[in-house]
């Protein structure tokens, strides 16, 4: 037994049975931070497994970590499926579940109800706040958010309390020195990794290649997106006589070695969902032009990446003119985002908080008053 702080006392406790739900929309959003976030449980010891509908997902298992596979949980099936999942669960019941976003809170808090176990849910977007807000299940443990401003949202919105909040911040990997334009011989390169939709802006991109082009400069893009408006894509690439400007690459898996032979990255939208492209981008050193995000705490104008206010064709030429034609000021900005992403997303850093996060609501679960 042990005693904390406020007089109670703790029996021992097992490690922290934790159940992943990692949905797809989640996957393709953070895939890599939660290869990381994993990686970095295993070293906090934390027993770990991953449930979603997605097969993918067992690209991120390692050593210890199993992987369920469930059918999509639909209408008329629902509650058959659901019984499968907690039946693939019960021989090694969960003591904490941590929905990963809002698309899998439904079926955490099912599980969470049925093994009585603790609740936290991740929260990456303002879809995921409204989730919340329309979330009727038990109770919720804690909520752990990516950034500052879902905090606000979740404090001034949903009258969440601070103390049941934790920011943790995605972690990513750093590389030694910038990449951007380190190989003065190499033709500038542009990525964009959004998907091939219209909310991702990658229409208003294209249209921004053919005013650099107009003002005749010299660079490729490569789009390594997906998406179903690709076709359409494809058509105004051709009638805008782009062909020697712009590729489309289909790179869904690689993005780590597409952006050590590139220089800037384009995230052509503001996002209101968590995408770790530009983290990621920004980890590796290179330049980034993206939107105004109202959710995302690492793209700091001037200091991280070039930020324009409203996404125009436009604003992003003026944007990516501004580094191909000044390749020392790109590369300051991409030292600078490298600098803030080591000090502010270690990998390290996400699992620890994450572990802390768990333990506190375990010790919570466990303590009881002293008898007097």
């Amino acid at each position: 037994m042990a005693l904390v702080e406020d007089g109670t006392e703790t029996p021992s406790t097992p490690p922290v049975k934790v159940v992943l739900c990692v949905e797809p929309e989640a996957f393709d959003r953070f895939g890599r931070v939660l290869r990381h976030l994993l990686v970095g449980l295993v070293e906090q010891a934390i027993d770990v497994r991953l449930l979603s509908s997605d097969p993918r997902v067992e690209k991120l298992t390692l050593g210890p970590i199993q992987t369920v596979v469930y059918q999509r949980i639909t209408w008329p099936m629902a509650g058959r499926r659901t019984g499968a999942v907690l039946d693939a669960l019960r021989h090694r019941p969960p003591t904490l579940v941590h929905a990963m976003s809002g698309a899998s809170y439904r079926l955490a808090g099912a599980v969470a109800e049925a093994f009585d176990a603790d609740l936290v849910f991740q929260v990456t977007s303002l879809a995921d706040c409204n989730a919340i807000a329309e979330f009727k299940g038990p109770r919720v443990g804690c909520y752990t958010a990516f950034a500052r401003p879902l905090i606000k949202v979740l404090e001034e919105q949903l009258k969440i309390p601070a103390d049941h909040i934790d920011l943790i911040h995605p972690g990513v990997k750093t590389s030694e020195k910038p990449v951007c334009f380190s190989q003065a011989q190499r033709i500038p390169t542009l990525l964009c990794s959004s998907p091939l939709e219209p909310e991702s802006g990658v229409d208003v991109l294209i249209e921004a290649v053919d005013l650099l082009r107009r003002r005749n400069h010299t660079f490729m893009l490569f789009l390594l997106g997906a998406g179903g408006q690709e076709s359409i894509l494809r058509r105004m690439i051709r009638q805008r006589e782009l062909l020697g400007h712009v590729t489309l690459a289909h790179l869904l898996e690689g993005f780590a070695q597409a952006m050590h032979n590139a220089d800037i990255l384009v995230r052509p939208s503001a996002d209101t969902k968590f995408s770790d492209d530009t983290l990621h981008a920004m980890g590796a050193g290179l330049a980034v032009v993206t939107g105004a995000s109202p959710i995302c705490d690492h793209c700091r104008a001037n200091e991280t990446a070039l930020v324009c206010d409203k996404i125009s064709a436009e604003s992003l030429a003026d944007a990516i003119e501004q580094l191909l034609s000044d390749r020392a000021g790109a590369q300051r900005l991409a030292a600078s985002a490298m600098e803030y992403v080591r000090a502010n997303h270690a990998m390290s850093g996400m699992a620890e908080r994450s572990a802390e996060a768990y333990r506190r609501l375990a010790l919570a679960r466990a303590t009881f008053p002293i008898k007097e």
